[in-house]
């Protein structure tokens, strides 16, 4: 058994035993938004980007999930500096250097919709020299002139690193070159660093990496930390700092994946919570008035799955989403991730990629519960370049 696999199996105990706590405090373990003195609290209507449609309404203004019927976890979308559209990249499941194995499909979109598979990142001839296998949570941007894709890898040790490839050309679908050695490294923690994301602060119009990681000294199970990066996006300046925690009882001890957006003097920091291989994993989110924090949290979770249908038994057709991108189109933003499929959770045909728009309640995103039914597709033609 590798460590990983070690890891993951307590995972699983400790799964089951915030289920059973759960069960005994409200009676029920269909939800990830129950705490202790909010049993009784009102639910947030689900939100829709449109209205629903059971049956295809024969025009191309619209689409359904799932986007990708293959397995596409962690998507990292950025939009191509050229305007061309859309690129996305998706962890590769046992991808490993023993193997020969390619790491990290990159897929390209005009519309957010259709997505075809361009190329790799990583080919048997230019894996990253430090990293061995658990080939995680890529996402490509393009900093400072570059396209640049952040990853996560483990060394020979098992342990999970934070590294950084650079595209030797301007071309986003083109040849990578990973910079040598990992970007971020934590050899206090039991699992390592993981789950990097790329800021671009709008208004200081600084850089920064923000990364998932434990805190065994404090037992802390996860926390989000951020750092900032020199101008060219493959070395830092200055210290880490922890800006999130996991405090909340339906966060499972899990905060991970973040993903950062401005608006309107809000700086929204999104992030999953529970386990990723199982059906409780969901998205949430934090703001405040500054990148580096400090952060307040909503209770309830941005993107959840329909417990209403799930505590009925019906099949709610998606489960566990999370681990998202975020993505703006003009004013509007539309949240690309994935999910596993209802009776399918760790099994194949593995997690798919979904899209749903964000609706805006309070001053809080809200997606409420993955669309299973036709939506309007997002308005490219209205794109503010």
């Amino acid at each position: 058994m590798t460590k990983i696999d070690f890891l993951l199996s307590g995972a699983n105990i400790i799964i089951s035993l915030l289920d059973l706590k759960q069960q005994l405090l409200t009676g029920t373990r269909n939800s990830n938004s129950y705490f202790a003195k909010h049993k009784n609290v009102e639910r947030v209507p689900l939100g829709r980007s449109s209205k629903e449609f059971r049956e295809s309404p024969g025009s191309d203004e619209f689409y359904i999930n799932p986007l990708l019927r293959v397995n596409t976890p962690d998507p990292g979308v950025t939009r191509l500096v050229d305007g061309s559209g859309w690129a996305l990249v998706s962890t590769t499941n046992n991808a490993s250097r023993a193997d020969n194995s390619s790491a990290f499909p990159i897929y390209f979109s005009k519309d957010l919709v259709n997505w075809q598979l361009q190329s790799w990142v990583f080919t048997p001839t230019n894996w990253p020299v430090w990293a061995y296998g658990s080939m995680w949570a890529p996402e490509l941007h393009h900093v400072n002139g570059r396209y640049i894709v952040y990853f996560t890898g483990a060394n020979r040790n098992e342990i999970l690193n934070c590294g950084a490839a650079v595209a030797l050309t301007s071309d986003p679908f083109g040849a990578y070159e990973d910079i040598g050695q990992p970007l971020v490294v934590d050899e206090s923690a039991i699992a390592g660093a993981l789950d990097p994301h790329y800021f671009k602060d709008p208004v200081t119009k600084k850089h920064y990496l923000l990364w998932k990681e434990d805190n065994p000294l404090a037992l802390q199970t996860s926390v989000i930390n951020i750092r900032e990066l020199k101008p060219e996006g493959t070395s830092f300046d200055g210290d880490s700092r922890t800006i999130l925690r996991s405090n909340l009882s339906g966060e499972r001890l899990v905060v991970e994946a973040p993903w950062m957006m401005y608006k309107d003097g809000y700086y929204y920091l999104f992030y999953s919570s529970g386990w990723f291989h199982e059906a409780k994993y969901h998205m949430r989110v934090a703001k405040g008035k500054r990148a580096l924090g400090p952060f307040i949290k909503r209770n309830l979770p941005v993107l959840d799955n329909d417990w209403e249908k799930l505590s009925k038994g019906e099949n709610s057709t998606f489960l566990g989403p999370g681990h998202a991108s975020v993505v703006s189109m003009g004013d509007d933003w539309w949240v690309i991730y994935h999910a596993w499929v209802y009776g399918r959770v760790d099994k194949e045909p593995g997690r798919q990629l979904l899209l749903d728009k964000i609706l805006w309640q309070s001053g809080w995103p809200i997606v409420g519960s993955p669309s299973v039914s036709w939506q309007h597709k997002p308005e490219v033609n209205r794109l503010k370049l």
